[in-house]
């Protein structure tokens, strides 16, 4: 695992909606925060070492859109506060770096109301500022779309026919694919964005056995370009959860007998079946 610099860095394993942890947002808003989202008495010290510089209260609210809980303020001189967050005692302060090798008080601080901060007038509209930026490049995992059938056709192509699989599948057969399970009235899915394009799916469907509905993940696919990135893992954690919540009993799929995919699914729970045995028939050889 990567190594952050910030304060509670090594247990914020918290997740977003979307499946991302305060050191995803970390990595996306160090390449938008800036001088104009810094508080202006910092304003002329910011640089692109110093990033989080003045960036507290604004980034700590933000956060607190994102993941919930409550944001606190260590006391500063003349009277003001250093905004971190508490979702759930899982403590982190995205913006500490700033004070180089000074150790702060996380302890007994109060808590901080973005309705008295936010009374500035400027430093609300650095908060609007820098929250339209990060939606902007933040990731979305939202429901599949028909209007989005041919870019899932293309990034199963790609997808499928390299590692591990090597099979040969073209857009137009994968569109076919793709559709036809899209088409089926026990069909659920979602699909990963990032800056606006779909560069990932999870594609399944549901049916009623004797002990309940089960669910089946027929395609899980990311643009290789996107690949390694735990685009992948966002998607199955979003899918799992979401189907439980649905009432479903229990997931299932077809993988690769070898290879990193037993080895993916395994982490989740899932393990090979010794109850039943995949049979098939070849009608054309």
């Amino acid at each position: 695992m990567r190594t952050y610099g910030f304060y509670g860095w090594q247990t914020a394993d918290i997740k977003s909606k979307n499946g991302l942890t305060p050191r995803d947002c970390y990595d996306l808003l160090s390449d938008i925060w800036s001088a104009d989202t810094c508080a202006p008495r910092m304003r002329e010290r910011w640089s692109a070492e110093n990033k989080t510089l003045g960036q507290c209260s604004i980034t700590a609210f933000l956060m607190q859109d994102i993941f919930g809980g409550k944001v606190y303020g260590v006391p500063r001189e003349g009277g003001n506060f250093h905004c971190f967050n508490d979702v759930d005692g899982c403590v982190f302060d995205l913006t500490s770096e700033q004070f180089g090798c000074e150790k702060l008080d996380y302890t007994g601080c109060p808590e901080q109301m973005r309705e008295v901060h936010f009374s500035k007038t400027e430093k609300r509209e650095r908060y609007e500022l820098l929250k339209a930026r990060l939606y902007e490049i933040m990731p979305v995992i939202r429901p599949v779309r028909d209007e989005a059938l041919e870019r899932y056709a293309r990034i199963y192509a790609a997808a499928f026919s390299g590692e591990p699989w090597n099979d040969h599948w073209t857009p137009e057969d994968a569109l076919i694919h793709v559709g036809e399970l899209m088409k089926s009235e026990q069909a659920y899915g979602l699909e990963y964005v990032v800056g606006g394009e779909v560069e990932g799916f999870i594609l399944g469907t549901s049916m009623m056995f004797h002990y309940g509905r089960t669910f089946e993940i027929n395609d899980l696919a990311v643009a290789p370009e996107y690949q390694r990135q735990g685009i992948g893992r966002r998607l199955l954690e979003r899918c799992l959860s979401d189907i439980k919540e649905q009432g479903m009993v229990g997931a299932h799929l077809i993988t690769a007998s070898k290879g990193v995919l037993p080895e993916f699914y395994g982490e989740y729970g899932f393990k090979e079946e010794t109850e039943v045995t995949l049979m098939g028939l070849k009608l054309i050889l």
